[in-house]
């Protein structure tokens, strides 16, 4: 079976991104700044809707309530969350893909 080599350049990238999931550390004086920032972003962001923004908030709230009960870094949650984020990275490429082959 041959594999071309944009679909390896894929693999490879899918595998490098899982690996990178978890793998940043953050402060909470960073995590401040961030949240600051993001709050005032949130006003320009005319492409999310209210709804949008309520289930955003809804999936931060309970990934928050996850880390205050569990350990997220690890076993059963984290493997799940790991599935969840190369989900949403297919579908974020996927969509940025699209955007620019209407943009040529």
């Amino acid at each position: 079976m041959k594999i071309s080599k944009e679909i390896l350049k894929k693999i490879i990238k899918e595998e490098l991104d899982q690996q990178a999931f978890g793998k940043s550390v953050v402060s909470k004086t960073d995590r401040a700044k961030d949240l600051k920032s993001k709050a005032i972003d949130n006003d320009s962001q005319k492409q999310i809707d209210n709804l949008e923004r309520g289930i955003i908030k809804q999936f931060t709230d309970r990934l928050q309530k996850l880390a205050e009960l569990s350990n997220i870094k690890s076993g059963n949650v984290n493997s799940l969350l790991k599935r969840v984020y190369a989900i949403m990275d297919k579908e974020i490429q996927k969509l940025e893909g699209g955007d620019q082959k209407d943009e040529k």
